[in-house]
């Protein structure tokens, strides 16, 4: 993937088809996790811990309530973030050449978020607290995983962030 450039009011970056469907792949496995996350599924429930931590960590009753009242909805928005990210990487996917993404500022919000929520999952499978740690293993390839979403994250907040 070659960088974000601001045109004009939107933003392109330009991806190999490979690195559109790992991202998509990436974004359909976010946007089951929600799906099974609703449908109570406990490990789901336990990868989204991180995406979606308790608002009330010292008062059970309260964190319950909360979780009652709107852990739907803040799902619902995080799965409309992931499928923001991934249709606009189908017709890159589908080429053969190197193709640019042109998104809005929404969408490249959108995906920030998606990005920040990807991350947020493997941090947790790679027992990353903070930024900056080592984490203590996972999936093989994992590592590398995030540190490209963080690459890619951290860009979209440069660009978005320029002066204009």
């Amino acid at each position: 993937m070659r960088g974000f450039v601001a045109e004009g009011e939107r933003y392109r970056a330009i991806l190999e088809p490979a690195e559109a469907r790992i991202l998509i792949s990436l974004g359909e496995q976010l946007s089951q996790l929600y799906a099974d996350g609703l449908a109570g599924d406990p490990l789901a429930e336990q990868a989204l811990t991180r995406v979606l931590p308790d608002a009330y960590r010292d008062d059970e009753e309260a964190a319950a309530e909360w979780r009652e009242l709107s852990r739907r909805g803040l799902i619902e928005r995080k799965a409309g973030f992931a499928a923001a990210f991934t249709e606009p990487l189908r017709a890159v996917a589908d080429s053969t050449t190197p193709t640019a993404v042109t998104l809005t500022e929404g969408e490249a919000i959108d995906w920030m978020r998606a990005i920040g929520d990807l991350r947020l999952i493997l941090a947790e499978r790679l027992g990353i607290v903070v930024d900056g740690d080592e984490g203590q293993g996972g999936p093989e390839g994992a590592a590398e995983l995030y540190a490209w979403l963080a690459w890619m994250q951290d860009d979209l907040v440069r660009v978005l962030d320029a002066p204009r």
